[in-house]
Protein backbone atom coordinates (compact mmCIF):
# COMPACT_ATOMS: atom_id res chain seq x y z
CA UNK A 1 0.00 0.00 0.00
CA UNK A 2 1.40 3.39 -0.89
CA UNK A 3 0.43 6.71 0.37
CA UNK A 4 -3.32 8.47 0.24
CA UNK A 5 -1.68 11.65 -0.11
CA UNK A 6 0.08 10.39 -3.31
CA UNK A 7 -1.69 12.24 -6.69
CA UNK A 8 0.45 9.74 -8.99
CA UNK A 9 -0.79 6.46 -6.36
CA UNK A 10 -4.04 7.80 -6.45
CA UNK A 11 -4.57 8.31 -10.30
CA UNK A 12 -3.26 4.94 -10.50
CA UNK A 13 -6.11 3.43 -8.21
CA UNK A 14 -8.71 5.40 -10.14
CA UNK A 15 -7.54 4.12 -13.25
CA UNK A 16 -8.36 0.44 -12.08
CA UNK A 17 -12.21 1.17 -11.91
CA UNK A 18 -13.50 0.75 -15.51
CA UNK A 19 -16.23 3.81 -15.22
CA UNK A 20 -13.60 6.35 -13.71
CA UNK A 21 -10.58 5.24 -15.51
CA UNK A 22 -11.79 7.27 -19.11
CA UNK A 23 -12.35 10.70 -16.28
CA UNK A 24 -8.52 10.96 -15.39
CA UNK A 25 -5.93 12.79 -17.16
CA UNK A 26 -3.06 11.04 -18.83
CA UNK A 27 -0.88 11.37 -15.57
CA UNK A 28 3.27 10.47 -15.53
CA UNK A 29 5.55 10.81 -12.76
CA UNK A 30 8.14 14.26 -13.68
CA UNK A 31 10.83 13.05 -15.20
CA UNK A 32 12.70 14.55 -18.74
CA UNK A 33 11.76 11.79 -21.09
CA UNK A 34 7.94 12.23 -19.52
CA UNK A 35 7.99 15.58 -19.83
CA UNK A 36 9.13 15.88 -23.94
CA UNK A 37 6.43 12.72 -24.66
CA UNK A 38 3.56 14.95 -23.05
CA UNK A 39 4.79 18.14 -24.51
CA UNK A 40 4.44 16.47 -27.92
CA UNK A 41 0.83 15.06 -27.59
CA UNK A 42 -0.56 17.73 -25.44
CA UNK A 43 -0.94 21.63 -25.84
CA UNK A 44 -0.57 22.07 -22.24
CA UNK A 45 0.59 20.30 -19.60
CA UNK A 46 0.80 20.48 -15.60
CA UNK A 47 3.18 20.06 -12.97
CA UNK A 48 2.37 19.28 -9.62
CA UNK A 49 3.92 18.12 -6.25
CA UNK A 50 2.71 14.42 -5.85
CA UNK A 51 2.00 15.17 -2.16
CA UNK A 52 0.54 19.05 -2.12
CA UNK A 53 -2.27 20.80 -1.43
CA UNK A 54 -3.78 24.48 -1.83
CA UNK A 55 -2.08 24.60 -5.45
CA UNK A 56 1.44 25.00 -3.96
CA UNK A 57 4.53 24.39 -6.52
CA UNK A 58 2.05 24.17 -9.37
CA UNK A 59 3.26 24.87 -12.49
CA UNK A 60 2.06 25.26 -16.21
CA UNK A 61 3.78 24.55 -19.45
CA UNK A 62 1.69 25.77 -22.94
CA UNK A 63 3.41 24.79 -26.17
CA UNK A 64 3.80 27.50 -28.68
CA UNK A 65 3.17 28.06 -31.74
CA UNK A 66 6.80 28.92 -32.33
CA UNK A 67 7.61 25.78 -30.93
CA UNK A 68 8.60 27.22 -27.41
CA UNK A 69 7.67 26.87 -24.36
CA UNK A 70 5.77 28.91 -21.71
CA UNK A 71 6.45 28.00 -17.91
CA UNK A 72 4.43 29.70 -15.57
CA UNK A 73 4.70 29.21 -11.83
CA UNK A 74 2.09 29.32 -8.95
CA UNK A 75 4.37 30.57 -6.34
CA UNK A 76 5.88 33.38 -7.50
CA UNK A 77 3.58 34.13 -10.47
CA UNK A 78 6.33 34.28 -12.77
CA UNK A 79 6.46 33.40 -16.67
CA UNK A 80 9.83 32.42 -18.72
CA UNK A 81 9.82 31.14 -22.27
CA UNK A 82 12.15 28.91 -23.58
CA UNK A 83 13.53 27.57 -26.69
CA UNK A 84 14.83 24.54 -25.72
CA UNK A 85 13.65 21.45 -23.87
CA UNK A 86 17.35 21.58 -21.68
CA UNK A 87 16.38 25.59 -21.05
CA UNK A 88 13.05 24.09 -19.50
CA UNK A 89 14.27 21.23 -17.98
CA UNK A 90 16.61 24.02 -15.97
CA UNK A 91 14.25 26.56 -15.09
CA UNK A 92 11.43 24.00 -13.59
CA UNK A 93 14.61 22.58 -11.26
CA UNK A 94 15.14 25.99 -10.10
CA UNK A 95 11.03 26.12 -9.52
CA UNK A 96 10.70 22.94 -7.80
CA UNK A 97 9.64 23.01 -4.23
CA UNK A 98 12.35 21.62 -2.49
CA UNK A 99 12.89 17.26 -2.57
CA UNK A 100 9.25 16.96 -3.79
CA UNK A 101 8.59 14.33 -6.05
CA UNK A 102 6.31 15.88 -8.98
CA UNK A 103 3.75 14.83 -11.64
CA UNK A 104 3.32 15.67 -15.46
CA UNK A 105 -0.25 15.59 -15.79
CA UNK A 106 -2.18 16.49 -19.70
CA UNK A 107 -3.63 19.54 -19.34
CA UNK A 108 -7.47 20.01 -19.56
CA UNK A 109 -9.33 22.77 -21.55
CA UNK A 110 -11.81 23.53 -18.83
CA UNK A 111 -12.94 27.08 -19.25
CA UNK A 112 -15.81 29.36 -18.96
CA UNK A 113 -17.45 31.11 -22.14
CA UNK A 114 -15.24 34.19 -20.73
CA UNK A 115 -11.65 32.56 -21.51
CA UNK A 116 -11.39 31.78 -17.52
CA UNK A 117 -10.25 28.98 -16.13
CA UNK A 118 -12.71 26.61 -13.97
CA UNK A 119 -13.28 23.52 -12.07
CA UNK A 120 -15.58 22.15 -9.70
CA UNK A 121 -15.28 20.75 -6.56
CA UNK A 122 -16.97 18.19 -5.17
CA UNK A 123 -17.18 17.06 -0.98
CA UNK A 124 -17.70 14.04 -0.13
CA UNK A 125 -18.05 12.36 3.63
CA UNK A 126 -18.89 8.52 4.70
CA UNK A 127 -21.89 8.89 6.28
CA UNK A 128 -23.81 5.80 8.22
CA UNK A 129 -21.65 3.58 5.84
CA UNK A 130 -22.33 5.58 2.65
CA UNK A 131 -20.28 8.46 0.77
CA UNK A 132 -22.74 11.08 0.38
CA UNK A 133 -21.62 14.48 -1.48
CA UNK A 134 -21.94 16.92 1.28
CA UNK A 135 -21.38 19.88 -1.25
CA UNK A 136 -20.43 20.82 -4.40
CA UNK A 137 -19.91 24.23 -5.48
CA UNK A 138 -17.53 25.80 -8.95
CA UNK A 139 -13.91 27.72 -8.67
CA UNK A 140 -13.18 30.65 -11.31
CA UNK A 141 -9.61 31.46 -11.77
CA UNK A 142 -8.29 35.44 -11.75
CA UNK A 143 -8.07 36.95 -15.53
CA UNK A 144 -5.26 34.92 -17.17
CA UNK A 145 -4.74 32.77 -14.03
CA UNK A 146 -4.60 29.33 -14.61
CA UNK A 147 -4.90 28.18 -10.44
CA UNK A 148 -8.67 28.28 -9.10
CA UNK A 149 -8.04 28.19 -5.55
CA UNK A 150 -8.97 30.84 -3.22
CA UNK A 151 -5.48 31.30 -2.41
CA UNK A 152 -4.61 31.65 -5.89
CA UNK A 153 -7.37 34.18 -6.24
CA UNK A 154 -9.65 32.30 -7.69
CA UNK A 155 -13.41 32.91 -6.98
CA UNK A 156 -16.36 30.39 -5.88
CA UNK A 157 -19.67 29.88 -8.03
CA UNK A 158 -22.63 27.91 -7.28
CA UNK A 159 -22.62 25.08 -9.96
CA UNK A 160 -25.88 25.44 -11.64
CA UNK A 161 -25.17 29.22 -12.09
CA UNK A 162 -21.62 28.22 -13.70
CA UNK A 163 -22.89 26.14 -16.30
CA UNK A 164 -26.44 27.41 -17.28
CA UNK A 165 -24.54 31.53 -17.51
CA UNK A 166 -20.72 30.80 -17.79
CA UNK A 167 -20.92 27.63 -19.66
CA UNK A 168 -24.26 27.75 -22.24
CA UNK A 169 -25.62 25.00 -21.06
CA UNK A 170 -29.34 24.83 -21.20
CA UNK A 171 -31.24 23.47 -17.19
CA UNK A 172 -31.84 20.15 -18.55
CA UNK A 173 -28.30 19.84 -19.91
CA UNK A 174 -26.63 21.29 -16.34
CA UNK A 175 -28.74 19.01 -13.88
CA UNK A 176 -27.40 15.88 -16.25
CA UNK A 177 -24.25 17.41 -16.15
CA UNK A 178 -24.39 17.52 -12.08
CA UNK A 179 -25.87 14.49 -11.56
CA UNK A 180 -23.13 12.72 -13.32
CA UNK A 181 -20.41 14.42 -11.04
CA UNK A 182 -21.76 13.46 -8.32
CA UNK A 183 -21.80 9.73 -9.57
CA UNK A 184 -18.42 9.98 -10.43
CA UNK A 185 -17.64 11.42 -7.44
CA UNK A 186 -18.72 8.21 -5.53
CA UNK A 187 -17.40 6.02 -7.59
CA UNK A 188 -13.94 7.09 -7.98
CA UNK A 189 -13.93 7.71 -3.91
CA UNK A 190 -15.60 4.24 -3.29
CA UNK A 191 -12.08 3.14 -5.26
CA UNK A 192 -9.77 5.25 -3.07
CA UNK A 193 -11.59 4.25 0.20
CA UNK A 194 -11.19 0.52 -0.69
CA UNK A 195 -7.47 0.95 -0.36
CA UNK A 196 -7.76 3.67 2.38
CA UNK A 197 -10.86 2.94 4.24
CA UNK A 198 -9.78 4.93 7.65
CA UNK A 199 -10.72 8.28 5.50
CA UNK A 200 -14.14 9.53 6.06
CA UNK A 201 -13.76 12.90 3.53
CA UNK A 202 -12.43 13.78 0.32
CA UNK A 203 -12.57 16.59 -2.25
CA UNK A 204 -12.35 16.10 -5.74
CA UNK A 205 -11.44 18.91 -8.01
CA UNK A 206 -13.07 18.46 -11.43
CA UNK A 207 -12.83 20.13 -14.92
CA UNK A 208 -15.19 20.05 -17.72
CA UNK A 209 -13.53 20.35 -21.67
CA UNK A 210 -15.26 21.95 -24.40
CA UNK A 211 -16.90 18.67 -25.57
CA UNK A 212 -18.70 18.35 -21.99
CA UNK A 213 -16.59 15.45 -20.75
CA UNK A 214 -15.51 15.03 -16.98
CA UNK A 215 -12.22 14.94 -15.96
CA UNK A 216 -11.04 14.40 -12.37
CA UNK A 217 -7.69 16.10 -11.66
CA UNK A 218 -7.19 14.91 -8.20
CA UNK A 219 -8.87 13.61 -5.42
CA UNK A 220 -7.60 15.72 -1.88
CA UNK A 221 -7.62 13.67 1.50
CA UNK A 222 -7.60 16.98 3.77
CA UNK A 223 -9.98 19.26 1.74
CA UNK A 224 -10.57 22.47 2.87
CA UNK A 225 -14.20 24.44 3.78
CA UNK A 226 -13.12 27.80 2.57
CA UNK A 227 -14.41 27.54 -1.14
CA UNK A 228 -17.93 26.94 0.78
CA UNK A 229 -17.10 29.66 3.20
CA UNK A 230 -17.13 31.95 0.28
CA UNK A 231 -20.35 30.69 -1.38
CA UNK A 232 -22.00 31.82 1.83
CA UNK A 233 -22.60 30.59 5.32
CA UNK A 234 -25.53 28.14 4.74
CA UNK A 235 -23.20 25.95 3.03
CA UNK A 236 -20.37 26.32 4.77
CA UNK A 237 -22.77 25.46 7.79
CA UNK A 238 -24.09 22.43 5.96
CA UNK A 239 -20.40 21.02 5.81
CA UNK A 240 -19.50 21.32 9.53
CA UNK A 241 -22.74 20.39 10.79
CA UNK A 242 -21.82 16.92 8.26
CA UNK A 243 -18.73 16.61 9.35
CA UNK A 244 -19.44 15.75 12.90
CA UNK A 245 -21.49 13.11 11.13
CA UNK A 246 -18.82 11.74 9.04
CA UNK A 247 -17.06 8.75 10.27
Amino acid sequence: MGSVISKWENALLMRQDEYVAPHIPITHRLSSDTLKHMLQFFPFVYLKPDNSCQGKGLMRIDRLESGHFALRVRDDGTRSVHASHASLLQAIHRKKMNRRHYIVQQGINSKTLGGRMFDIRTHLMRIDGRWVVVGIVARIAREKGFVTNAYSGGKSYHVFPLLVEKLGYGEMEARFLIDQMMRLSRRATKRISSVYPKWSEFGLDIGIDQEGHLWIYEINVHPGTLVFKNLGDAEHQHILEMRKRAG
